[in-house]
């Protein structure tokens, strides 16, 4: 089968149209949606807690890549700083902020999608938690509305090879980062610690959702969304270079994390260990060849984990 080629631009214009802009546009829907839900408090519970879980699966998955505007914003620091400080979230309730202003003085370990988590999840939360978790909503809608016009401004440039290439070097990295940060920060490490409560989204029972959602937004970058022509992924790339077999073995390692990431389960030892080797080999292919074969040097990122 014959390739064609991608170039650097075409790669970046078709990234932004087929995965960043759609996955930002969830995001921002459904963190409207959340802050809608909240506005008058958290009645009726279940669907706060369901507007949650939409919006928490959206950011997962347009964050899994941390490019462009989510890095230039330091969005997950509004967004999801995790694990969230619970002492320091009833401390910010006890204040009773007046609006996004007043916010502004609360720490990053008191806001985003992980404390209002912690505050829909309480087993009936009081009024001055809502009122509390729907101004921290509001706070996401705000920076999911700006991620996404930021995005559309990136779609609307004239992009050539030699404002793209940067980009996709850095994108690539940030790729490898991502893997990294699922690998261990989100699976191992939790698992290594032993305590149920350090799983990623453990009390609203998110926690494989997350993972799932994560490598969602990981996969789309490295192999295209699925039924995408116009965009087939860092495997694309590598193919319409030439590099055929490296392509398809960054494809073969996608396919078997796909599978070991959606079995994992935190209650089941054996599927976390599968996974974090799938993730660790998927990053070895992206990293060691892929990368190598476009001549792309790896530098360290802060999505790396500890």
């Amino acid at each position: 089968m014959a390739w064609p080629f991608v170039y650097p631009a075409d790669f970046v214009r078709n990234a932004l149209q087929a995965h960043f802009l759609p996955a930002a546009e969830a995001f921002a829907a459904s963190s409207a949606a959340l802050s809608d839900q909240l506005a008058p408090g958290c009645a009726p519970l279940p669907a706060a807690r369901e507007r949650w879980r939409a919006a928490l699966l959206a950011w997962e998955r347009l964050a899994a890549v941390a490019v462009g505007p989510l890095i230039e914003r330091r969005s997950a620091r509004t967004v999801d700083f995790w694990p969230t400080r619970a002492a320091m979230v009833d401390a910010a309730v006890a204040a009773a902020p007046a609006d996004l202003t007043a916010l502004e003085r609360i720490g990053a370990p008191a806001k985003g999608l992980p404390a209002i988590e912690y505050l829909l999840w309480q087993t009936q939360p009081d009024a001055a938690q809502c009122s509390y978790a729907a101004l921290l909503a509001q706070e996401c809608a705000a920076e999911a509305k700006a991620i996404l016009a930021a995005f559309h401004d990136m779609a609307r440039r004239e992009w050539t090879t030699d404002t793209a290439l940067p980009v996709l070097q850095d994108w690539i990295g940030q790729a490898v980062g991502g893997l990294e940060q699922l690998r261990w920060k989100r699976i191992g490490k939790p698992a290594r610690g032993g305590r149920k409560t350090d799983w990623p989204r453990f009390a609203s029972g998110t926690t494989r959702a997350s993972w799932q959602a994560t490598w969602n937004g990981l996969e789309d970058f490295v192999r295209g969304p699925e039924n995408n022509e116009a965009f087939t992924g860092v495997t694309g790339l590598l193919r319409g270079r030439g590099d055929i077999d490296i392509g398809d073995e960054l494809e073969a390692s996608a396919e078997r994390t796909h599978a070991s990431v959606f079995a994992a389960d935190p209650a089941k030892p054996a599927s976390i260990s599968s996974a974090q080797k799938a993730v660790a080999q998927t990053k070895s292919v992206l990293e060691d060849k892929a990368a190598a074969a476009m001549q792309i040097m790896v530098g360290f990122s802060d999505a790396d984990g500890d």
